[in-house]
């Protein structure tokens, strides 16, 4: 049986469009795979009620050693415009 999701703290960076961000990486101690549900999970266990994005590379900066999830966290005022919020925009 796969070990539980775990998120921890790397480091934090200020970028002008969001503020401070903090650098989340999502993983189980056995580097299972997870499946995107499995880390919104772990993610919103610990974090409920916040907004991270995820960043996906060009293939000439990909990192592939392990299954290990990546996020950034953004501040916590932070919301999303309309048009990036599917859930405003779907449900109105």
């Amino acid at each position: 049986m796969a070990s539980s999701a775990q998120v921890q703290s790397l480091d934090r960076c200020q970028l002008p469009q969001w503020g401070e961000v903090t650098h989340l990486k999502v993983y189980t101690p056995d580097y299972t795979r997870l499946s995107w549900l499995q880390v919104w999970q772990a993610f919103t266990a610990v974090y409920p009620g916040r907004w991270a994005v995820e960043l996906y590379p060009p293939q000439e900066e990909l990192v592939n050693d392990a299954h290990v999830y990546h996020l950034w966290l953004l501040p916590e005022e932070w919301t999303p415009p309309k048009m990036l919020n599917l859930a405003q925009r779907h449900r109105a």
